[in-house]
């Protein structure tokens, strides 16, 4: 699936520990003819993550994030950075499926890798600052008909299958969770958005509540006793 018509520029954060490859993702947006997508914000280092996830309200519509920094693989950091919010496409020279499957898993909205061009960079970009999915070759090699959604992803979805709303689904996930962590109604919509992309990725859109839930009774990632009618904490106690 393309990118679309586009209403506004985008902006997106480049972090990667070469600049050339920096350099090389301004050239590209600079040379669009519609000059769609504005760099704004750019970092070599781990420290570049940290800002991202320091600054409120989120400074950038997409993050295109290279896997492995300072000679470290950042698959943790994909988690944090979409936990908090942001839409991360990760840009690696690393092809192999089960490394692209552990990015998806960490919560990255796509992945390109470094093989990939010009067109595939700005369209991928395109497609995540606006919610939609765009397959590249290396997104079509690692993913199965199965969406592999993640535990956090199951549980936000039972929770809002029992008719909770955004808010009381975090409030339930944060008591259950007992880690400390903050999950905000915005951190469950993460969740609930990186299952539907995951379902349309696999070539089974869910563009509503009803068919999502269908999908995950179908799959097997939810039973249809799992679901029931929603009880307030309040209103058990």
């Amino acid at each position: 699936m393309g990118p679309g018509p586009m209403a506004q520029r985008i902006t997106a954060a480049v972090i990667d520990d070469h600049e050339v490859v920096i350099d090389g993702v301004r050239a590209w947006t600079a040379a669009d003819p519609e000059h769609r997508v504005d760099v704004t914000l750019t970092g070599t280092d781990l420290a570049a993550i940290d800002q991202l996830l320091a600054t409120a309200p989120i400074p950038v519509d997409v993050v295109l994030l290279d896997l492995e920094l300072e000679r470290t693989l950042v698959l943790d950091r994909v988690g944090q950075l979409a936990d908090a919010g942001h839409r991360v496409v990760v840009f690696s020279a690393h092809s192999a499926q089960a490394m692209v499957q552990a990015a998806l898993d960490a919560g990255a909205c796509a992945y390109l890798t470094k093989a990939e061009g010009r067109e595939h960079c700005l369209n991928t970009l395109l497609a995540v600052a606006t919610d939609r999915p765009y397959v590249t070759r290396s997104l079509a090699g690692g993913i199965l008909n199965d969406p592999q959604l993640s535990a956090r992803e199951r549980e936000a979805l039972l929770l809002w299958f029992q008719g909770m709303d955004m808010a009381a689904v975090a409030r339930r996930m944060a008591k259950h969770d007992g880690s400390g962590e903050t999950i905000t109604k915005d951190t469950v919509k993460q969740y609930l958005d990186r299952a539907r992309v995951k379902y349309a990725r696999a070539g089974r859109p869910v563009p509503s509540r009803f068919a999502l839930l269908a999908r995950a009774i179908e799959d097997g990632l939810v039973r249809p006793e799992d679901i029931g009618d929603y009880r307030s904490a309040a209103a058990r106690d």
